[in-house]
C-alpha cells in the first residue's frame, strides 16, 4: 500500500522548459539592447548550445538548469554565450543571468493536471516534494506557484546534502513520510534524476513521459509510466 507520494517539481508539476523558452528570449533582448553587434538569433543559440554540452542528460538538459545551479553557473553561461558572439563582458554577463531568472520566475506556471493530482492526494497519503537547487530558488517558486501549503515536506538536495542524483536523497525522503521504502511513490519526468535514484533506494518510480520518449536501456526501468499526472491518483491508491 502506497502511504507517501513524492514529486518532482520542474518539468513534472510546472513548465519550467516553457519558462525557461520565455527567459532566454528575454535575457538576449535585454543583452542586446545593450551591446553592439549582437542579434538575439545569434545570441540564443550560443547560449543553447553551450547549455547542451554542459548538461549530463540529454533528455534533460532544459534552460531551467540554469535557476536551478545557482547564480554563478548562469553568469558562466551567459559569459561563454557573449564571447563566443565577440563580446567580452562580465557585467552585461552578471546583468543577463540575473534578468534571465527574474524573467524565469515570472514566466513558471503550474502544468494543467499539476493541482488536481495533488490535491486529490492529499488527506489520503503523504505528499511531499523532492527538488534540486538552491533552498532560496526553490521556496521561492513554490510560493509563486501557490504549492508551498499543500506539501507535507519539501526536500531540497543542497539542503539536505546529498546530490539529486544520490538514492540517500530519496531515502531521506522515506525517512521523512515514515513509511518503508515500499511504500513510498516518487513521480517525475526524468529516467535518469527521478527514476534511477529512486528505484536504487527501493521506491516505488512513475515517470510522467509527457513527450513520448522511449525507454533508455541503460538506466533502470520505471515501475509505471503515465503520459501526464491525470491517471495517477487512481494508479497509486486505486478508487476513492
Amino acid at each position: 500500500m502506497i502511504k507517501a507520494v513524492f514529486f518532482d517539481l520542474g518539468d513534472t508539476l510546472c513548465d519550467y522548459e516553457g519558462a525557461a523558452g520565455v527567459a532566454i528570449d528575454s535575457a538576449c533582448e535585454y543583452a542586446v539592447g545593450h551591446a553592439q553587434g549582437l542579434s538575439v538569433g545569434g545570441l540564443r543559440e550560443a547560449y543553447l548550445r553551450d547549455l547542451r554540452h554542459t548538461e549530463e542528460d540529454a533528455l534533460r538538459w532544459t534552460a531551467s538548469r540554469q535557476g536551478r545551479s545557482g547564480p554563478q553557473e548562469g553568469f558562466r553561461l551567459w559569459e561563454r554565450a557573449l564571447e563566443k558572439c565577440g563580446i567580452v563582458n562580465p557585467i552585461l554577463a552578471h546583468a543577463a543571468a540575473l534578468h534571465y531568472e527574474l524573467s524565469r520566475i515570472r514566466a513558471l506556471t503550474l502544468l494543467p493536471d499539476a493541482l488536481p493530482a495533488v490535491q486529490a492526494l492529499q488527506g489520503r497519503v503523504h505528499v511531499g516534494l523532492i527538488a534540486e537547487g538552491s533552498p532560496g530558488t526553490v521556496n521561492e517558486e513554490l510560493t509563486l506557484l501557490g504549492l508551498r501549503g499543500l506539501l507535507a515536506s519539501v526536500l531540497i538536495d543542497e539542503e539536505v546534502g546529498y546530490s539529486r542524483l544520490d538514492p540517500q536523497l530519496f531515502s531521506h525522503g522515506v525517512r521523512e513520510a515514515g513509511c518503508e521504502p515500499a511504500q513510498v511513490a516518487h513521480v517525475g519526468d526524468s529516467l535518469k534524476a527521478d527514476v534511477a535514484p529512486a528505484h536504487a533506494a527501493g521506491l516505488v518510480t512513475v515517470w510522467v513521459n509527457r513527450a513520448g520518449a522511449k525507454p533508455r536501456a541503460d538506466l533502470a526501468a520505471p515501475d509505471h509510466t503515465v503520459p501526464d499526472l491525470q491517471p495517477l491518483p487512481e494508479l497509486l491508491l486505486g478508487k476513492a
